[in-house]
């Protein structure tokens, strides 16, 4: 008797830790998409996906990326919301990364590619009434030692190699690894997915992303969330609003200076 007694004390007290085991498996898995030009309104879609994320306790994040860049004021809010996530966050290129869109890839934990994925060209440029455009030589090297600080800050703390996503942002000296030349003296890097999930050093390690994923689904079998519930975040409809307004505030800016 006393042993059997043991028996279901023992096995009580163990039965929370086995439920506990199983628990994360039921928390659901949070898919944002960062789309087309980065600005203030997509802030907001973000914001409010990762305080649902919050909310219920989600696993991980994934964005799902394909963005040109963006203002640098916008990148870094998206950037601290994602670095306040306690759970897990990935960047799953599915296209491109330009610019602002590499800064936020290194401020998740891990990057994957699609097979066309590509990533980089993070040097700041101005936007003008006609475009992009070169900035001053003095205030380029002011803001791309700026911005440089930004990315390897984060890069750093997600495990990502510095030098790497340093040349992403302003014309180095060059980067050679393992006797390979990464990028030649005075270009900006941008990379391709064989590139990037290139392996390189001792034990060897993926040159930025961890690796393949052809489609959404593949992705999520890969980080081992397929069996979880995952929530498809799309932007609200006055959300989508917004984004319209500022994708055509410069024609309405133009029409209003003619209208002067």
């Amino acid at each position: 008797m006393k042993w059997l007694i043991a028996f279901v004390v023992v096995f009580s007290g163990m039965t929370p830790l086995l439920h506990g085991a199983d628990a994360p498996e039921t928390r659901p898995v949070y898919v944002i998409p960062i789309r087309d030009e980065i600005e203030e309104s997509l802030v907001y879609v973000v914001r409010r996906g990762v305080k649902d994320a919050t909310a219920r306790n989600a696993q991980a994040i994934i964005l799902d990326m394909d963005t040109p860049g963006g203002k640098v004021s916008e990148v870094e809010k998206i950037m601290g919301l994602l670095e306040n996530f306690k759970g897990n966050t990935v960047t799953y290129v599915n296209n491109k990364a330009f610019s602002g869109g590499a800064f936020i890839s290194v401020a998740t934990r891990h990057i994957y590619m699609a097979p066309t994925g590509v990533i980089g060209a993070a040097a700041p440029v101005l936007l003008g009434p006609s475009g992009p455009q070169e900035l001053p030589g003095t205030i380029q090297k002011k803001m791309s030692s700026a911005l440089s600080a930004l990315i390897r800050a984060a890069a750093q703390r997600n495990g990502y190699n510095s030098a790497v996503v340093d040349a992403m942002v302003k014309e180095t000296d060059g980067l050679t690894i393992d006797g390979k030349e990464i990028v030649k003296k005075g270009d900006i890097l941008t990379l391709t997915m064989t590139e990037a999930t290139a392996l390189y050093g001792k034990p060897p390690k993926p040159l930025l992303a961890e690796g393949v994923a052809t489609d959404m689904k593949d992705l999520l079998k890969k980080l081992g969330y397929f069996e979880s519930q995952v929530h498809y975040f799309k932007p609200s409809g006055m959300e989508r609003i917004a984004r319209f307004i500022t994708y055509i505030s410069p024609i309405l800016m133009l029409i209003g200076m003619g209208g002067l």
